[in-house]
């Protein structure tokens, strides 16, 4: 599993298309100039864009080799010893205060 922002993607050639398609249409700045990028090809490597001048001009080919990130999203099994942290926390604090309160007056 793959994973591009939040989402998580089968292979790595549908996790690069979902990136590729976040950058498809944007404004960029290659080699002093402006572009308009859009993806011509998208393998399990990199990404291949077409970058066409916004004045007009010739399109260049750049290849942007690229590796997502394997998914790392949180299971029930990462959730556990946080729940265990975060009620140890409010016990802790409960006891606190219970002591504080059962203090006698001066």
């Amino acid at each position: 599993m793959w994973q591009v922002g939040p989402a998580c993607y089968g292979t790595k050639t549908a996790a690069l298309q979902a990136a590729a398609s976040a950058q498809a249409g944007a404004i960029v700045q290659h080699g002093g100039g402006a572009y308009v990028a859009s993806v011509s090809a998208v393998a399990e490597n990199g990404i291949e864009y077409a970058l066409t001048p916004v004045g007009g001009g010739a399109s260049l080919v750049v290849q942007s080799l690229q590796e997502p990130m394997p998914c790392n999203l949180l299971t029930a099994s990462d959730a556990l010893p946080i729940a265990w942290a975060v009620a140890g926390g409010w016990i802790a604090v409960y006891m606190i205060k219970s002591l504080l309160l059962a203090r006698p007056e001066p």
